[in-house]
């Protein structure tokens, strides 16, 4: 280039690498594949700048978002809607998986419990502010139970399998892989996360939050990963011994535990997320995601975690870049 292009502005090839702060928790799910197999710059093209940040809890993935650390990750839908309550600059764009049986009710086999009415002035051990309080007190809805009908534990998830076993609590609703140590301690699974579906008309999901800062400014890496990660859900399905291979290996756990995940991972192909049953096209106000959020945001409203409720839930879904994979 001649001239005084050079003087006052960077040219192209002096600009550093897009970088892109990809969360992960640490677990089997398809960012951690993306790193054991070394596909990261297939994925984001060799000048992406790719960090993997291990987060621990929705709320730190929130936190990350709006500090603009964190660019994408997977996270339940109620961390998603406190974050939208308070104005973090984010947006639901892809389901990661749907939740049928890796979340469910455990019940005691001697606490003579055969249905969820049968709950009533029963103690249950949950972590509060979790997906599975709101899964809990919305299976106790569909009963007829109020939320002082049941004797509600709030119990840290690590801590109830021990509990458990002292007989402290009659039940537990809680996820995998808490709930085989419980049945297999003398517990039977009489409800499931997934039954909120056809009782409730509830979809409970993980979904990709992106900032929205981020998706301005790359949806080019946005619709690249998400189109990654449609083939590698498909993988994990249709070819789980070549998972287990690489996720055993990479992080030092054994097959059981990768099976577990496996076995309990449901993805919907962005043809199904397109659909009202899912996200709807760009710009539906009445899918059952947003249904969904809608109900969740009165759940955090009433048990005091947000201060007020959203006007519109829809602003939260942004379904364009489904709508492109198809």
């Amino acid at each position: 280039m001649a001239g005084g292009s050079l003087l006052g502005a960077s040219p192209v090839w002096a600009q550093s690498p897009k970088t892109v702060n990809l969360g992960t928790f640490g677990n089997i799910d398809a960012q951690n594949y993306i790193r054991a197999k070394g596909l990261a710059s297939k994925t984001f093209g060799a000048d992406a700048n790719v960090n993997f940040v291990t987060v621990r809890s929705g709320s730190e993935i929130i936190s990350a978002m709006a500090g603009n650390s964190l660019d994408m990750c997977n996270v339940g839908s109620s961390p998603m809607v406190v974050g939208y309550a308070n104005g973090v600059q984010a947006s639901l764009v892809y389901i990661y998986k749907n939740i049928v049986d890796s979340e469910a009710l455990v019940v005691q086999n001697s606490a003579n419990i055969k249905t969820l009415a049968d709950l009533k002035g029963k103690r249950v051990g949950l972590p509060y502010n979790t997906s599975v309080h709101f899964a809990a007190l919305a299976a106790f809805k569909t009963a007829g139970l109020g939320v002082n009908d049941v004797r509600l534990i709030n119990m840290r998830a690590d801590s109830i399998a021990s509990a458990w076993t002292r007989r402290e609590i009659d039940a537990s609703y809680i996820w995998v892989p808490v709930i085989p140590k419980l049945v297999e301690d003398g517990g039977t699974v009489i409800f499931k996360t997934g039954d909120l579906n056809s009782l409730a008309g509830l979809v409970m999901f993980d979904a990709f939050l992106v900032r929205n800062e981020f998706k301005k400014s790359h949806p080019d890496l946005v619709l690249a990963f998400l189109k990654d990660f449609e083939q590698i859900a498909a993988t994990f399905k249709q070819n789980p011994k070549e998972v287990v291979d690489t996720m055993t290996k990479f992080l030092g756990v054994d097959e059981a535990a990768v099976m577990r995940s496996l076995n309990t991972f449901y993805p919907v192909t962005a043809k199904e997320q397109l659909t009202d049953k899912w996200l709807g096209k760009p710009g539906t106000k009445d899918s059952a995601v947003v249904k969904t959020l809608q109900v969740q945001a009165e759940f955090l409203k009433e048990t005091s975690q947000i201060n007020a409720l959203p006007k519109d839930m829809s602003g939260l879904v942004d379904s364009s870049f489904v709508a492109q994979m198809v």
